[in-house]
């Protein structure tokens, strides 16, 4: 009989598979035991009694799925098909919510079949059901039997309500299945109906296919099976009661042996619903002891996550720039990071537990008051100017955030206090309006440096014309002493020009042993002065490389000047050199026994910018001039060993050409344009003295109108920073109107460190000479110039 459990919200039903001796309903249930998922296998049982040898009882919950909230379960038993086992048949049929007859379809068998429904009949009627009304499918089983009876004439037998029949060979599986979803849905159906359950249910039908999908879901078909195939072997639970005796009566009460035997039956019966009942228990403990473990474990990952996330926070709060406090509604402090020691002096045992009043000033005890009564209300008190006292009682100007400190339930539990030392912003703000002073004075420099080169230049050019041109010796004397005049100014402005404009290397046939010797010739003198040793260790046979001599004699100096300005506090006082080719490359060594430079001073060894003198140029020059050749300059310092420095250039070979005489600058004629009149009228005197042709201009636009008058201009000579139309502007009219002088120009500028001058050399590849200049550069430079193809 059906079964509500409200508690567990649970239906089941009783299935019991009835027949003759041997017919397979125990089969069937094996059969059905091993089609069932692990998910869903239930216990198999076995109830052996002491009077019944071969009693099988067996119990296989099967779960049908959830019907608005409850889970409907089946429970499926066998009776004995002996006929000594009546009794036994009648107490496992008590309570049936279905019956699958399970006939044996061998026609010696129909008469057992036949007498083994009557049997039926009369065992329902005993359990007050009725043969007619209850879910009631036929199984006929064994039809791969020889002599196996037409179903027509085992139905016309058998099937007297006419019920759904399947054809079956139960211990492969055939048929099983089938016979096992009729009854399941003819008893669901029939059950639901009875009690009325099918009137909260829309669509009755699709809750009957839902149920047997359900089925279908966690049954599967049986493997094929050979021909003479036996039951699947499953293992049953076997439940024996064979010490049961009459000594075991109860005294004065008169036992019957059907009612020992039905008790002992329900007896095993119950113990096998609550043996099942607790191995699902212990199934539901051990899948919950499961999720417990894995529960534990994400607490245990959760926890040690929370700890590195409170030491994360602990580290950062320590390690921030800004005083962290935290501190009672009465003003005990409790928390003091690391900023907050720097910034008041007090360690974190001198100041944990004593009062934040300490901290302030007495006229501003009252203004401390005020923050702590808004944060106590729960408001934040951001950016507040005050002073604030160090230990010894140093006043300090400081900014400070007030803010709660708010527990779970969120209430104010503490106050926290973010101080920042104004003070180091002060002084910063100081230092900033200085270094912006000097910047201001910093961008006149490159102003000055222009005016100071134009006007220099001519004064350089004038002189040596002077000095060329003066028939009078006494004259030809003054002459000579203002040209070196000139040219020392020259010689201190070269560094800086250096930098600041890199110039272009004019490579040629260069042996870098003989520019070493002349370099150490140069420096010679110093080292005699200070008493120190030039030693000089070359490699012969060293090859001629593409270099600019000028420029490598001028770093080579350098570098050997600073190695006699480093060993002149040294009491060994040796600089040494030496030349050697390492593969691609020739690489000089400038080795000193001075003092190791310090890491600071490494830092900023080659920047122009940390130089504080036209001394302190001489390394950044030397690097500068290594870069322009495509080479580098290195240091290594060590404390015992001095300063060693290695100058690298690329072995480029000298290119084999052929001979080409020099076209020479006499009889061309030249555009010159520049706006500063005297420095024009120098350059135009320097070329008429070289027999050039030369027009001045001093404005672009009325370069730009010779040129359109005529096109028979040699060559052009061109400062780029002039008003109105500049030395760019003109270049690009020649680009647009005569490309071929784009090869013929050469511009002059003291600007070039001005980063679009220098852009625009750059990228246009273009000649040109840095003021102040002389007239060896300038000579050499047009020469250069004309002898340049007119076409690209």
């Amino acid at each position: 009989m059906v079964q509500f459990n409200t508690r567990a919200n649970e239906i089941l039903l009783k299935l019991v598979y009835y027949g003759p001796g041997l017919s397979g309903k125990t089969t069937n249930l094996q059969s059905l035991h091993a089609m069932c998922t692990d998910t869903q296998r239930g216990e198999l049982f076995s109830v052996n009694t002491q009077e019944d040898r071969t009693l099988f009882f067996d119990l296989l919950p099967i779960n049908l799925g959830y019907i608005y909230g409850n889970a409907i379960h089946l429970q499926i038993y066998t009776v004995p098909g002996q006929v000594q086992y009546d009794a036994s048949r009648r107490v496992v049929l008590g309570g049936a919510d279905g019956v699958v007859f399970v006939a044996d379809s061998a026609e010696a068998k129909m008469q057992e079949n036949v007498d083994s429904l009557s049997n039926l009949y009369h065992n329902l009627n005993a359990n007050r059901l009725n043969i007619k009304q209850i879910p009631f499918v036929i199984q006929y089983n064994k039809r791969d039997l020889p002599d196996a009876m037409a179903v027509g004439v085992m139905n016309r037998r058998l099937n007297f309500r006419s019920v759904p029949y399947f054809e079956s060979v139960a211990n492969r599986g055939t048929g099983v299945l089938e016979t096992f979803l009729a009854i399941t849905r003819e008893t669901v159906g029939y059950t639901f109906k009875k009690y009325h359950l099918d009137k909260k249910i829309k669509d009755f039908d699709e809750m009957l296919n839902l149920i047997e999908s359900n089925v279908r879901s966690n049954l599967r078909e049986l493997p094929p099976q050979p021909e003479q195939a036996s039951a699947p072997s499953s293992e049953a639970t076997v439940l024996r009661h064979s010490n049961v005796s009459v000594a075991d009566l109860v005294p004065g009460k008169v036992a019957d042996a059907q009612e020992l035997l039905e008790d002992a039956l329900k007896s095993n019966m119950e113990t096998a619903r609550l043996y099942s009942e607790l191995k699902q228990a212990k199934e539901s403990l051990e899948k919950k002891n499961e999720e417990m473990s894995q529960l534990y474990t994400q607490l245990d990952r959760a926890n040690q996550d929370n700890l590195k996330t409170r030491k994360y926070l602990e580290g950062l709060v320590q390690n921030m720039g800004e005083a962290v406090i935290s501190f009672t509604a009465d003003g005990k402090i409790l928390t003091w990071n690391a900023a907050a020691e720097r910034i008041f002096g007090y360690t974190r045992p001198e100041i944990v537990g004593r009062n934040m009043a300490q901290l302030s000033p007495d006229r501003l005890l009252s203004e401390l008051e005020v923050a702590l009564q808004q944060v106590g209300r729960g408001q934040v008190v951001r950016d507040m100017e005050t002073t604030r006292l160090r230990k010894g009682g140093v006043a300090f100007p400081a900014s400070v955030t007030y803010a709660p400190v708010r527990g779970g339930d969120d209430r104010v539990l503490a106050y926290s206090a973010l101080v920042r030392d104004l003070g180091e912003k002060k002084a910063l703000e100081e230092r900033l309006v200085h270094s912006q002073k000097h910047e201001a004075l910093g961008r006149l420099v490159p102003a000055l440096f222009h005016e100071a080169a134009n006007r220099l230049t001519p004064v350089l050019l004038e002189s040596r014309l002077i000095a060329e041109s003066a028939l009078d010796p006494h004259q030809a004397g003054q002459a000579e002493r203002l040209v070196r005049a000139v040219e020392s100014v020259q010689a201190l402005l070269l560094p800086l020009q250096t930098v600041l404009n890199p110039p272009a290397p004019h490579r040629g046939a260069v042996q870098l042993n003989e520019v070493i010797q002349e370099a150490a010739r140069f420096a010679e003198l110093k080292a005699q002065r200070m008493g120190a040793n030039l030693e000089l260790n070359l490699e012969e046979g060293l090859p001629e490389a593409s270099l600019d001599r000028a420029l490598l004699f001028q770093a080579l100096t350098n570098l050997f000047l600073n190695g006699l300005q480093s060993v002149s506090l040294s009491p060994v006082k040796r600089v040494r050199v030496a030349s050697r080719r390492v593969g691609d490359s020739l690489q000089v060594v400038v080795q000193d026994s001075g003092p190791a430079l310090q890491e600071g001073q490494l830092a900023g060894l080659f920047d122009p910018a940390s130089a504080t003198s036209t001394e302190g140029l001489a390394l950044p020059v030397a690097e500068t001039i290594a870069r322009q050749h495509g080479g580098r300059l290195t240091v290594r310092s060590q404390d015992g060993l001095g300063n060693a420095f290695l100058l690298e250039l690329p072995a480029v070979p000298v290119p084999a050409a052929a001979p080409v005489p020099a076209a020479g600058l006499g009889g061309r004629k030249a555009l010159v344009v520049d706006d500063e009149s005297f420095l024009l009228e120098c350059l135009v005197d320097a070329l008429t003295a070289w027999g050039v042709e030369a027009v001045a201009c001093t404005q672009g636009e009325e370069a730009v109108r010779h040129l359109e008058q005529s096109d028979a201009f040699d060559f052009i000579v061109s400062d780029i920073r002039m008003p109105g139309l500049s030395g760019m502007d003109l270049f690009d009219w020649l680009k647009a109107n005569r490309t071929g002088m784009t090869r013929r120009i050469l511009f002059t500028t003291g600007d070039a460190f001005d980063a679009q001058t220098r852009t625009f050399l750059e990228t246009n590849g273009v000649p040109h000479l840095g003021k102040p200049f002389d007239l060896r550069q300038l000579k050499q430079s047009l020469e250069s110039l004309v002898e340049t193809p007119i076409e690209a």
